[in-house]
């Protein structure tokens, strides 16, 4: 199974739990540490720089500000999702 076939073509409807490093901010700049523990937040996808339907990458954002960006190749993220390293959520939408 690919990636689109598991958003389905609506990566608006999923929600994935990934780690991320929390975003600290000083005198105007924005930056992570690698001394920073990672969190683990719900993300989901944005298509502002890949798009889902273009098989390449995607780009996740936390649902909470504060985090930073985290951009993956599709296959790579199917790894991660299959060895249980990043979970999959559905979101329930209201009609």
């Amino acid at each position: 199974m690919d990636f689109i076939t598991l958003v389905d073509n609506k990566p608006e409807e999923f929600l994935f739990l990934i780690q991320l490093r929390p975003v600290r901010t000083v005198l105007f700049i924005s930056y992570t540490s690698s001394n920073d523990e990672s969190v683990l937040v719900p993300c989901e996808i944005i298509e502002d720089r890949y798009k889902v339907k273009d098989r390449y990458k995607v780009t996740m954002k936390s649902i909470y500000e504060g985090f930073e960006q985290s951009h993956f190749y599709q296959s790579d993220l199917m790894s991660l999702i299959k060895d249980g390293s990043i979970k999959v959520f559905r979101r329930i939408i209201p009609e």
